[in-house]
This record gives structure tokens, C-alpha cells and sequence, in this order.
């Protein structure tokens, strides 16, 4: 069984654990974007730093590439005269279509890691998929993080899913040929569920990620949405019941091909278990807000903050195996609807 990674690189090689903190390893701002994201790293990928060493580096270098790209778009938004994003792109196409890093580049040592992991590695069915996902990644942020961004028809909104999302799972490191198209299915899941969390975050923003045909049926406006006054319109209730009730478990029941699949690489396996345990949270906190995203944030990240060392210190000694549903808050309630949604057998969880 052969294995995407990343060769072997000065800045694999180098890393080391920062106080057990992942986000002091791929590029968090430290509080200084648009929302907190250095837990949020901590929140998507803490479990990171329990792996062995080898993985772990591995690992690191492949979140940073994804993360930076991220920073680069988002510097775009905030700072209209920095293109930024634009000017990686530039030097990332010199790479791709000859590939070598183009002389002088700012980017030099992050291109030349690339070049290392893609254009002088073996030829491998692997390598070349993994490859074709960060473009496809690259090529989504690009197209995504735009001003006045308008997501049309359900049909788009997954498209979005899986430019973003499964783009972003494929490229990750020791994933098989065999799990290529799971990875994307579980990426897609995820991708929703960032959605779902950064819906308060966005909308401040001036973002809307819904789509205007569900927005539509449910008679919510992107206006609604965007000035943060959506919870008065009932539809909207409506609506998020049907996303998370209806839609959501779609997605899940194609994402549960990576949980039940075989020879899956053990850093795999811890992800699938972390990742489940953070959708349960955002969905159990969404709806003990009542779908209301102005108080989510708050409400969240506290528990993120409460959540973290009983998670690592269980994926320290129980990598293998699920996160427990007790360190969930209790304050949080379960509805009875939720108790399938919420099985511990992985290979059930997305039965919904």
C-alpha cells in the first residue's frame, strides 16, 4: 500500500512541538485576522501534534500550505492593495508549468517544498492526485474568495463543497489512491460544517454561502442574512432545519465510505475520530442556540476552550479510538433526533 507524503524538506525536518500548539506551526495570525483563528486551527487539527514525529511533520507541512493559501486570500479581502494571493499564484503557475521556482520569489522556500513533494518525487499514481487536488484547491480559493460572492443553486453550493472541502482532504498526506474520492466525500461533510460555524463570522464580513435557491424556498433574504436579522423571519428556522435535517445527512451518508473503509493510514483514522467529534459539537451547539448564529461564537469557542485537553490527552492514550460523547458540555442539550447522528461506532455515524 502506497501512501501520498511529502518528501523530505528543510522545513519538515526542522519541526519540532511548540508548546503542543499546531497553530504555532501553520501560519495562525495569533488573534490578528478576521476571527481568532489560531484556536481555530487548534480546534480543526490539535491532534496533530500526538502523532510521531515523522507524520506529524509531514502533516504540519501539508495544513501550512493549505493554511497560507487561506491567509493570502483573506489578506486579499481585508487589504484591498495587497494582492497577495494574487502575486502566489503568479509565482505558483511559474512551478506548475516548468517546475522550478522562479528566481526571486518571496515565496521561495514554501515553493521550493512544493517542488520537492510534487516535481522531483517519484512517479507515483498518488503523487499525481494529490497534486492535481492542490491545484484544484488553489484554483477554488482563488474563485471563492471573492467580494459579493452569490452562490446560486444548490448544484453550485456543492460544486463549492467539493472545490474547497474535498479538494482540501486529497491533499493532505498518506492518503491511498483507493481513498481519494472518500476523502473528498468526507471533505465535503467538513467544508458544510465550517459553513454552518463561520455563518456569524461571514455574514460580518459580508458573506453568504447558502445558496439562493434554498434561500428562496424558505422565503429568507441574503440581506436577512448578511445584517444579521434572519432569526425573526420564521422561514429561516425552517430552513435550517431542513439544511440539518434533510440536506446535511446526504453528504454524511456518502462521507461514511472513509469510515468504513480498510487499510486506512492510523493518522487517518485519529482525523476521522477528531473531526466527528467537532461536527457533533457545532451542531449540538447550533441548535442549543436555537440556530442562532449571533450567539454561536460565543457559546462555541468557550467549549472548544473547555474540550481541548480532555480530547488530546484521550488521543494520546486511545488513538485508535473514538472521542468519548461525555466531554461534551452538559449544558449543551441533545435532542433525541440527534442520538444516531451521535452513535460512537464510527461505522454508524453516518447511517443519518
Amino acid at each position: 500500500m502506497k501512501y501520498t507524503t511529502a518528501l523530505r524538506s528543510s522545513f519538515a525536518d526542522s519541526i519540532s512541538p511548540h508548546e503542543g500548539m499546531i497553530a504555532s506551526l501553520v501560519g495562525s495570525s495569533n488573534y490578528h485576522a478576521i476571527a481568532d483563528d489560531a484556536l481555530k486551527d487548534q480546534d480543526n487539527a490539535a491532534w496533530v501534534m500526538k502523532l510521531d514525529q515523522p507524520v506529524r511533520a509531514q502533516w504540519i507541512e501539508r495544513i501550512r500550505w493549505i493554511r497560507l493559501i487561506d491567509r493570502f486570500a483573506e489578506h486579499e479581502l481585508l487589504d484591498k492593495g495587497q494582492p497577495t494571493l494574487q502575486s502566489f499564484l503568479a509565482d505558483w503557475q511559474h512551478l506548475s508549468l516548468t517546475g522550478t521556482v522562479k528566481p526571486g520569489s518571496v515565496y521561495d522556500q514554501l515553493l521550493t517544498n512544493m517542488q520537492l513533494c510534487w516535481f522531483n518525487a517519484a512517479d507515483q499514481i498518488s503523487i499525481h492526485l494529490s497534486l492535481n487536488a492542490w491545484k484544484q484547491y488553489v484554483q477554488a480559493i482563488a474563485h471563492y474568495h471573492t467580494e459579493n460572492l452569490i452562490i446560486h443553486t444548490m448544484a453550485e453550493y456543492e460544486q463549492m463543497l467539493t472545490a474547497l472541502g474535498g479538494s482540501f482532504f486529497q491533499v493532505l498526506p498518506f492518503l491511498s489512491e483507493a481513498h481519494q474520492q472518500a476523502a473528498s466525500y468526507f471533505g465535503r461533510v467538513d467544508q458544510f460544517y465550517n459553513h454552518l460555524r463561520d455563518l456569524h463570522e461571514d455574514a460580518e464580513q459580508g458573506i453568504c454561502n447558502l445558496p439562493s435557491e434554498l434561500l428562496d424556498e424558505f422565503g429568507v433574504t441574503r440581506a436577512e442574512i448578511l445584517q444579521q436579522q434572519a432569526m425573526k423571519n420564521p422561514g429561516y428556522h425552517k430552513m435550517m432545519q431542513f439544511w440539518l435535517e434533510e440536506y446535511l445527512p446526504k453528504l454524511r451518508r456518502k462521507a461514511r465510505q472513509l469510515l468504513t473503509a480498510e487499510n486506512l493510514h492510523p493518522s487517518w483514522q485519529v482525523l476521522c475520530h477528531w473531526s466527528i467529534y467537532r461536527y457533533r459539537r457545532i451542531e449540538q451547539v447550533f441548535r442549543d442556540c436555537q440556530f442562532d448564529y449571533t450567539q454561536f461564537s460565543q457559546v462555541y469557542w468557550q467549549q472548544v476552550r473547555a474540550d481541548l485537553p480532555m480530547m488530546l490527552n484521550h488521543v494520546c492514550h486511545h488513538p485508535t479510538q473514538p472521542l468519548p460523547l461525555k466531554f461534551c458540555s452538559q449544558a449543551i442539550a441533545v435532542q433525541p433526533t440527534d442520538i444516531q447522528f451521535m452513535r460512537l461506532d464510527r461505522s454508524r455515524f453516518y447511517a443519518a
